[in-house]
C-alpha cells in the first residue's frame, strides 16, 4: 500500500484515525519495535498522545538522539568558553554550529571573531593541528561520530 499525503494531513484528526485504522488492519499481533531516532519524535509521540493510539504489540524505543537533542547546554557553554581563549581553534561538524547554549552559540561566537571551523571529517582537525602548531585544536565530537575509527584507520 502506497499512500502519499502532504505533512499537513498528519495534523488532521480524520487522517490520524484513518492511519491508526490501517495500522490495526495490517497488525498481525507480532511484536514490532520502532525506534524514534530524534528526541523531537519522542516528544511528539507523547505530546499528541500517539503512543496511546497504537496497539500494545507495537513498541516505541527512544533512540540515541542526535547531537542537538542529546548535548546538554552546559557542554555547549563550555565549548563556547574555550572558543573565547586566544590561540584555540574549535573544529566541529556543521550540526553543532547553531546549537544554542545558555547565552550563545558557536555560530554567534564565530561572528564575534572566535576561530570556529566547520569540518566534514575529523581528519581535517588533524590537518588543521599540523598547520597551526602554535594553537590548540579542540574537536567538538558529539553524537554521530561512529565512523571516526574507520576514517582514522584509513588515514594512517
Amino acid at each position: 500500500m502506497n499512500i502519499e499525503l502532504p505533512i499537513s494531513k498528519f495534523r488532521n484528526e480524520k487522517y490520524c484515525k484513518y492511519f491508526i485504522q490501517k495500522i490495526n488492519e495490517i497488525n498481525n499481533g507480532d511484536n514490532i519495535c520502532f525506534m524514534e531516532i530524534c528526541g523531537t519524535h519522542t516528544h511528539s509521540f507523547f505530546k499528541y498522545g500517539l503512543k496511546s493510539l497504537i496497539p500494545e504489540n507495537i513498541k516505541l524505543i527512544s533512540g540515541p538522539g542526535c547531537p542537538v537533542c542529546v548535548t546538554p547546554a552546559e557542554r555547549i557553554d563550555k565549548i563556547i568558553q574555550y572558543s573565547k581563549i586566544k590561540n584555540i581553534i574549535i573544529t566541529t561538524f556543521g550540526d553543532m554550529f547553531r546549537v544554542p547554549g545558555t547565552d550563545s552559540s558557536l555560530e554567534k561566537e564565530k561572528s564575534l571573531g572566535a576561530d570556529i571551523r566547520i569540518i566534514y571529517s575529523p581528519i581535517e582537525s588533524i590537518q588543521i593541528a599540523k598547520n597551526y602548531t602554535e594553537k590548540k585544536i579542540i574537536f567538538l565530537g558529539v553524537g554521530f561520530e561512529t565512523t571516526i575509527p574507520v576514517l582514522l584507520q584509513l588515514y594512517y
